[in-house]
């Protein structure tokens, strides 16, 4: 999702809902686990600009 998508979205959940906690699913395995992994629910803390092959240019998301 790009950035602008993203705060679009924020942005009409904001109006609807107030200024709610953001949190987004985590696990503890890398991204491509063997077996499945441990999922969590956490809140995000942290985002920086990534640019990781073969991925490109990411915006990250920390928790």
């Amino acid at each position: 999702m790009k950035i602008s998508a993203l705060v679009e979205k924020l942005l009409q959940v904001q109006e609807q809902e107030g200024d709610i906690e953001v949190t987004c699913t985590g696990s503890t395995w890398p991204d491509d686990p063997e077996p499945l992994p441990d999922i969590f629910e956490t809140t995000v803390e942290n985002l920086v600009v990534a640019d990781r092959q073969p991925l490109g240019k990411r915006v990250r998301l920390f928790l």
